[in-house]
């Protein structure tokens, strides 16, 4: 129970200072900085957004626990659910992105669920959140139709009911965030699972959006992401330690799925 009703925020409001705000049908992208050491109320946002920690981090409270943010990490943010943000590091960059009502019923969709600010495996396609940071980077003339289309790509991952997905759906996610630096085959994931090789090979990519080997490349940038951030390993030392081949091939997926080269993305 708090002991203050939290803080609402409106449309394009946030903890910290707004240095970059793009607006455009409905999606509001911006970037803010924080003074190292400061501390946020109790608040909550008005619109679902998503975010990316370009650098620096705090230590969120929720009702339902606690979280260390850390850069390289992304986040989604239900409506309504109040958190409160402690010690941000200095330095701390995070890039936003809100979407309105009038996004979600000018292309009758559903806000994310809930559920997606809490897994301990996240939901989230970090990839195309990347693309669309590209993208308001970018802002040039054909920026505006693809943000349309990757908000809708991003948003139809989140649109996926998982708790309606068969039981194996579940299983496999929590396998391939476990193993994903072991070698797997359909046999080995469908052993673990005790359905036929032909299930997880026909089906993946309808609950997934993608093949599990693609899912698997997905999570390794997803490791990537935080390594660049956190540590000043060498690309070829990320690459080895994220489970690709060599630097080369790290830098061809990590450009294909987000858009920057890790140098580009370590840069921001």
């Amino acid at each position: 129970m708090l002991a203050c009703p939290p803080v609402r925020f409106e449309i394009g409001t946030y903890v910290g200072e707004k240095v970059k705000q793009l607006i455009f049908d409905g999606i509001i992208a911006s970037e803010t900085t924080f003074k190292p050491g400061m501390s946020s109320e109790w608040h909550y946002h008005s619109n679902p957004h998503f975010s990316h920690i370009l650098s620096g981090g705090s230590r969120e409270l929720r009702e339902k626990g606690t979280q260390i943010q850390m850069a390289g990490t992304s986040l989604y943010y239900y409506p309504g659910i109040p958190h409160q943000n402690l010690n941000y590091v200095q330095g701390t960059r995070i890039f936003n992105m809100e979407l309105t009502a009038d996004f979600f019923k000018n292309y009758d969709i559903l806000i994310p669920d809930e559920s997606f600010m809490f897994e301990a495996q996240p939901s989230i396609n970090t990839a195309c959140l990347m693309q669309i940071m590209r993208e308001i980077y970018l802002n040039d003339a054909d920026t505006p139709l693809s943000l349309q289309q990757l908000c809708l790509t991003l948003n139809g991952k989140s649109n996926k009911r998982e708790h309606l997905f068969p039981e194996w759906t579940k299983k496999i996610k929590s396998i391939l965030y476990d193993e994903w630096d072991k070698p797997l085959s359909l046999h080995t994931l469908a052993h673990y699972l005790q359905v036929h090789p032909v299930t997880i090979s026909r089906y993946f990519a309808r609950y997934f959006g993608c093949t599990a080997g693609e899912y698997l490349r997905q999570i390794k940038v997803e490791k990537a992401l935080i390594l660049l951030k956190s540590q000043h390993a060498t690309l070829t030392e990320v690459a080895y330690r994220c489970g690709f081949s060599d630097q080369a091939h790290f830098t061809k997926i990590f450009k294909k799925l987000t858009g920057f080269t890790p140098n580009q993305y370590r840069k921001l």
